[in-house]
């Protein structure tokens, strides 16, 4: 039985959010990496030209630093669109990668869970608590994270992100609703000095892919 459609406001409010993600991305490949690749071919044709060795050295140097600045603008960029671990070593690696993205300097210590969810659950897992690490970074806080996974309890896999600051998520409505469709459940609350999202999703391991023996 396939999921009913969203309302027409969500779809707008989505259509919205992969516009600015597409923004974000456009903007980050023109004015960083762009900028990035015209200097090093502009240092590249200064080496060329430079006779003395020790500015040859120096000019090579800064080639180098700004090809690495530009790696990891390229690595942030790819995180954003798709992260990396989700699939190569699961949701808990994916959210703690991400949590020491957006919170330099921080950790994150997270059990693993006892098998790795089906795809759709651990990306919606992510992304839901995606939007809500960047809700509190830009508001300035910290956040804590949980993560917990029972294939025989209702809601099985949980999430919750405990913030030590009120942050708003204009997103919010969408995230449930995307939490609903996988026939879980996304609540907000604030109280004291801080926020608090809990998200419940069906948990059940991901099928095994059979290994091709040919």
């Amino acid at each position: 039985m396939s999921n009913p459609p969203l309302p027409s406001p969500f779809l707008l409010q989505l259509f919205r959010l992969q516009e600015a993600e597409r923004l974000q991305v456009g903007r980050a490949l023109h004015n960083q990496v762009g900028q990035a690749l015209s200097a090093i071919k502009m240092g590249a044709h200064l080496v060329q030209s430079e006779d003395d060795p020790a500015q040859q050295q120096e000019d090579l140097q800064d080639i180098i630093r700004t090809c690495d600045e530009t790696v990891a603008i390229l690595r942030d960029l790819h995180a954003t669109l798709h992260p990396p671990q989700l699939e190569a070593i699961g949701l808990d690696a994916a959210l703690r990668a991400e949590h020491e993205r957006v919170f330099p300097g921080t950790a994150v210590t997270l059990a693993p869970l006892p098998n790795m969810p089906a795809a759709d659950t651990a990306l919606v897992a992510f992304r839901i608590a995606q939007v809500a690490m960047r809700a509190v970074a830009g508001a300035g806080g910290r956040l804590a994270l949980e993560l917990a996974g029972d294939a025989d309890a209702e809601g099985g896999l949980a999430v919750t992100l405990d913030a030590d600051v009120h942050a708003a998520c204009t997103e919010l409505p969408l995230l449930q609703a995307l939490a609903a469709t996988l026939g879980g459940g996304l609540e907000s609350s604030s109280g004291g000095r801080g926020s608090r999202w809990q998200l419940r999703l069906p948990y059940a391991p991901a099928p095994v892919t059979p290994t091709d023996t040919a």
